[in-house]
């Protein structure tokens, strides 16, 4: 098995979140050999933000000014048979080297490399925030095109609690066996209300900028989503995705009408 590892801390194992990833992939170990390929976002050197030059949508990632130093990350997730994305909560949310990580492959969100491909989730924290962080990856990476078997946030002070421990361990024991069986036999699920909207969605920003990013189109082109409901050959329930029809065209609408209305929260 390969895991794949997205850390989004500098200080490895000498943290909590490398420390519980550790402890993740022993327990994965006892079941049978693992590879693990990692990759640290402060590592990476992405600079102090993503330019938001739109280079990697327009002319394809290649163009992106941070390609080279983004390419480990890349290679981590491509050679995995499943990711571990992990974060520690940095005052609610996702560290800002891993918000800087997730920047950097926005183009993933037009043109999605990971379908079927699962996914885990882990977060460290000295507090709350777990919510925000974790939630925010799934659906980042879901846009990605990976879907996510597993999760965890674990509060680090509490580690030195023997009752929390144990619970924290129960949950790493039940983890590590759920996220083997997922990556050695892969079942990509049924596709949400959610996630058919959201596919929609991408296909109206795809057709919307063919003239700016002919690279998005030719990549929809090639794999027939344009004329698809969904982007693999997994069921697509036949309910959500009337919904999602129904909303894609209230959006068509708005866009042709101009009729669309700022967010007012």
């Amino acid at each position: 098995m390969r895991l794949g590892v997205v850390m989004g801390t500098g200080h490895g194992t000498a943290g909590a979140t490398g420390r519980l990833v550790e402890d993740l992939v022993e327990r994965m170990r006892r079941e049978g050999p693992v590879e693990v390929g990692s990759v640290a976002t402060d590592d990476l050197g992405l600079g102090p933000s993503c330019p938001a030059c739109l280079s990697c949508m327009t002319e394809g990632e290649q163009a992106c000014p941070s390609y080279d130093r983004a390419a480990p990350a890349r290679t981590v997730m491509d050679e995995a048979d499943l990711v571990l994305f992990a974060t520690p909560v940095h005052s609610f949310h996702v560290s800002a080297t891993m918000k800087r990580f997730v920047d950097h492959f926005a183009y993933l969100i037009h043109r999605p490399a990971y379908v079927g491909k699962p996914a885990a989730l882990l977060s460290t924290a000295a507090g709350a925030g777990h919510d925000a962080a974790l939630g925010y990856l799934q659906t980042a990476v879901r846009r990605w095109g990976f879907h996510t078997v597993g999760q965890l946030g674990v509060n680090g002070p509490g580690l030195a609690k023997a009752p929390y421990r144990a619970k924290v361990d129960a949950a790493l024991d039940e983890l590590a066996s759920s996220l083997r069986a997922a990556a050695t036999d892969p079942v990509e699920p049924r596709p949400t209300t959610a996630d058919l909207i959201g596919f929609r969605v991408a296909r109206l920003l795809v057709e919307g900028g063919r003239e700016e990013g002919p690279v998005d189109a030719a990549y929809w082109h090639e794999r027939g989503w344009f004329d698809a409901d969904w982007f693999s050959d997994a069921p697509v329930p036949r309910v959500p995705n009337r919904i999602a029809a129904m909303v894609e065209k209230k959006i068509r609408k708005g866009i042709a009408e101009g009729s669309a209305k700022p967010y007012r929260g």
